[in-house]
């Protein structure tokens, strides 16, 4: 969970007038946006920030004065503040489950479930109270779209399962998460999205480096064609080893999802210059196709938004 904001990025009225000694009031000299009632943040933070890392900050914002000491993030605030993706959807209102009822009414940036809410299906990320990864990819897939449920399943089970050192994944840790998920929808048999639950349960895969991947995978079964194989291990020639997207061996096919996001985010350019991945993927796509493999190329644009 490193580098994910937290309430440090806050301005309260005490941090502003007593640690700092801004002008808490003065928005435009001191470059403060309101960020809800009693907190500021510095504009330049806040527009620094993707959609989850806003709501991640956001959620924290919310916290400094929640009416309940249960209330806890769900939903796509959990998924957030987990590290997971949201394809295109709105990252401007924090989710939370109280269990109980409670004096409050739903606000513009702050949605309340009054769900029965086991401690067993709590924990504490970064001082926050969040509903458990099993538990808050069930509440996601049953309440977003396909392509975010995907996105977001598939990058639960990468976190569970993938080991970025080995480049491998573990199939029996992947497989029991999955479980999980499956006994929470087998228990609410006729609630609200559990159909819709239940496919992305049995579609997801943790293979899925990107949540583009996920989505252009969705779409191609959607049109019919036949299931990639994901993440192929390719030896090279020049030696090393290419993971491969999507490959259908059988047809002499491959096919990458060329999201920006190898180009700009600072984790996955590693000190790299964008020009200098940008040679080394093109350098790799040679090699691969010296392996008499074909390509092709998905745009970024094809599932972004």
């Amino acid at each position: 969970m490193t580098g994910i904001p937290n309430r440090a990025l806050l301005v309260t009225r005490t941090r502003a007038e007593r640690e700092r000694g801004l002008d808490y009031g003065g928005v435009a000299g001191d470059g403060l946006m309101r960020l809800r009632p009693g907190v500021r943040v510095h504009a330049a933070d806040w527009e620094r920030l993707y959609g989850e890392a806003q709501l991640r900050t956001l959620a924290h914002a919310v916290a400094l004065r929640t009416e309940s000491p249960r209330a806890t993030n769900s939903h796509t605030t959990a998924a957030a503040i987990h590290g997971l993706p949201l394809f295109r959807t709105r990252a401007d209102r924090v989710h939370l489950t109280i269990p109980g009822p409670s004096s409050r009414h739903d606000s513009p940036d702050v949605v309340r479930h009054h769900l029965p809410l086991s401690e067993a299906d709590v924990e504490i990320i970064d001082g926050l109270r969040v509903t458990t990864l099993s538990r808050t990819v069930y509440d996601v897939i049953r309440m977003t779209s396909l392509e975010a449920g995907v996105s977001c399943f598939d990058a639960a089970l990468r976190q569970v399962a993938w080991d970025d050192d080995t480049r491998e994944y573990d199939a029996v840790a992947a497989a029991g998460f999955r479980q999980g998920v499956l006994d929470r929808i087998i228990a609410h048999t006729g609630a609200r999205g559990i159909r819709h639950a239940r496919f992305v349960t049995d579609f997801a895969d943790g293979r899925a480096q990107l949540p583009g991947e996920s989505v252009s995978r969705l779409w191609m079964w959607q049109l019919g064609m036949p299931a990639p194989e994901l993440q192929r291990r390719v030896e090279l020639d020049i030696g090393g080893l290419a993971l491969l997207d999507f490959a259908w061996p059988a047809l002499g096919r491959w096919a990458e999802f060329d999201g920006a996001v190898k180009y700009t985010d600072p984790g996955m350019l590693a000190g790299r210059s964008a020009d200098e991945v940008r040679h080394l993927q093109n350098a790799r796509e040679d090699a691969v196709r010296g392996e008499s493999h074909s390509v092709v190329s998905i745009p970024a644009g094809f599932s972004s938004s």
